[in-house]
């Protein structure tokens, strides 16, 4: 038996030179020291856990399928009393649906229409307004900019008496500019049409600079026109302000709009008024074609009771006018009628196989551990199967073999379904009797994964192989002895140095051949080691763009939880891969394993 040490720390060299170091004698360990940690459990509870594994919704993944229960066919005789069936006929039906449909179609056309007809003439409101606005400030930039032309010398000459006057005729020829200003080059209000302002103001930080905004004056919207006026002067230049109202622009809008809402209503009455006349027809038409129907669908009625009811010679005759679909149900009904016999032996055999699937379930579930966490000293264990069908190829054991050593498994059939669930089965109960039927200091992980393979070939016969890898675990010493075969290796994270690395083993897939080689190695567990055995159906989950999950993500998300216990760790890596491929059906099995390692200090 080949032994290589691998991972962190070397294992402590053996007294037995031979290399057997299971044999009672002088290199048997010491007896285990006292464990005070927060959590405890007795190694015979541990052997004596088969509690059947079961998922929950806290974890966010799916639940198992339930099997279904098949009801036998009615006998002849137990007929449902139609007779109290209450509701519509079914040429009521198709009369009101007919009629709600066209109502439906004529309320669309008649909304689309006033829609249509609101927003052609919402464009061309848009467009009278623009076009007015545009005038607006047309003519405003020009009042502004001659006047700007016009003022300067009077500017120039200190002339405000002059320039008052010139705003205040402005004012009286034209009713909708409200008030014009004049600002010279140092910001003073120097002329304003408004009697009330006062000579000499602050332009209010007004730049000599051309533009229009909208602004209000004494309560009415107007567009304020701002012109630079240039009376030659060291300081810069000056400002004009033209504010022109738009009261009647407004005014002309409302009547536009007002004339707009009229249009709308008398279109839609119009479109009501044919819809009304639709209606009418179309109930004329869908009462005489319904009766048409209906009546030979009411004989085809009497036929199908009379086949529930056990005659199984029922046949429909012709629908003549009924068209060619009631035609073709009754035909269907004739068929149908003819294969009744072999459909209801194929409902009893599904049953009996439903029965069998549901035995084999119960049976797997039985054998394998919970998902309840167990405590032997030190260590820390928690494992779960998800299966991706009623029953799985996917298993996980866990046992004691004596006061100190653990032994822990995991497998992977090839497969899913009913046929890999049985190998599993019969795996698991192999791997029980191999432990059962060796002294435990006989015990380690190259004889069990060769007992297995002995007993999957010989159960599979070549058929089903499967990927494994096992673990004899010194609970006290920390010392592990694994062995695997083409099964992924186990993730390990130290808590303490936040170190991830391995347990990697070699090895064939179990139940190829009786006669397959297997090695085991060694390595020793540090204080903080998480370790995380899984089935590559966790890895191999896919998202949406058929991407892996993969070992890069296992392994951050064991970092990112490794502050949890065992238990709540094994959930969070289930619901971070059930995350990842949310939306997506699970393809294969998954199983997780966590133990943490986790002795007290030594003082």
């Amino acid at each position: 038996m080949s032994r290589t040490n691998t991972r962190l720390d070397p294992v402590p060299d053996s007294s037995d030179a031979s290399g057997d170091s299971h044999d009672a004698g002088p290199g048997t360990p010491p007896p285990p020291p006292e464990y005070t940690g927060t959590h405890s459990r007795d190694l015979t509870a541990l052997r004596g856990e088969n509690t059947a594994t079961r998922l929950t919704g806290a974890l966010g993944l799916p639940a198992a399928e339930p099997t279904s229960t098949v009801i036998a066919p009615m006998e002849a005789g137990e007929l449902p009393n139609v007779a109290a069936i209450r509701g519509l006929r079914l040429d009521q039906l198709l009369l009101l649906t007919t009629g709600a449909l066209v109502i439906v179609i004529v309320g669309l056309l008649a909304a689309l229409s006033a829609k249509t007809t609101e927003a052609q003439l919402t464009a061309t409101s848009d467009r009278f307004t623009q076009r007015l606005q545009s005038q607006a400030r047309e003519l405003g930039q020009t009042v502004s900019h001659t006047l700007a032309l016009t003022s300067a010398t009077s500017l120039r000459d200190n002339n405000y008496a002059f320039l008052t006057e010139v705003a205040r005729s402005i004012i009286a020829d034209n009713r909708n500019i409200l008030r014009v200003q004049m600002f010279d080059a140092d910001g003073q209000l120097v002329a304003d049409s408004d009697p009330a302002a006062k000579l000499g103001e602050s332009s209010g930080g007004r730049t000599a600079e051309r533009r229009w905004a909208s602004a209000f004056f004494q309560g009415q919207p107007v567009f304020e026109f701002q012109e630079p006026l240039d009376y030659g002067s060291q300081g810069g230049k000056g400002v004009v302000v033209i504010s022109y109202s738009l009261e009647d622009l407004q005014k002309q809008l409302h009547e536009l709009e007002e004339t707009n809402r009229a249009a709308v209503r008398a279109n839609t009455l119009r479109i009501v008024g044919l819809g009304v006349g639709f209606v009418v027809l179309a109930g004329v038409l869908a009462a005489f074609q319904s009766r048409r129907i209906t009546k030979p669908l009411g004989v085809l009625t009497h036929r199908v009771m009379q086949l529930a009811a056990g005659d199984l010679g029922a046949r429909a005759g012709t629908a003549p006018g009924a068209g060619r679909e009631v035609t073709t149900l009754g035909v269907v009904f004739n068929h149908m009628a003819e294969r009744i016999k072999v459909l209801l032996e194929d409902v009893r055999a599904k049953a009996q196989l439903e029965r069998e699937v549901s035995l084999a379930r119960t049976v797997q579930e039985t054998l394998l551990p919970g998902r309840e966490a167990v405590t032997v000293g030190p260590l820390r264990l928690a494992g779960l199967v998800v299966p991706a069908d009623a029953c799985g190829g996917d298993w996980w054991f866990r046992a004691a073999l004596d006061d100190r050593r653990v032994v822990i498994g995991i497998g992977d059939v090839t497969g899913h379904g009913l046929s890999t669930s049985l190998v599993a089965t019969s795996a698991t109960s192999g791997f029980a009797s191999a432990m059962t039927l060796r002294e435990p200091s006989q015990v380690h992980a190259q004889m069990l994964i060769t007992a297995l393979n002995v007993t999957l070939a010989n159960v599979g016969r070549g058929e089903h192989q499967m990927s494994s890898a096992l673990a004899v675990i010194d609970v006290y010493s920390g010392s592990i002895d694994y062995a695997a075969g083409a099964h992924p290796a186990a993730a390990i994270y130290n808590r303490n140095t936040r170190q991830m690395a391995s347990l990697p083993a070699r090895g064939p897939l179990l139940g190829a051949n009786v006669a397959s080689q297997f090695t085991s190695r060694q390595a020793q567990l540090s204080p903080g080691d998480i370790i995380v055995w899984y089935t590559d159906g966790l890895t191999e989950a896919r998202d949406g763009a058929n991407r892996l999950y993969g070992t890069q993500r296992l392994a951050a998300a064991l970092q990112t939880h490794a502050h949890l216990p065992a238990d709540a760790l094994r959930d969070a890596l289930l619901a971070d891969v059930r995350a990842y491929s949310a939306g997506q059906p699970q393809r294969d099995d998954i199983t997780v394993i966590v133990a943490e390692f986790s002795p007290a200090p030594t003082p």
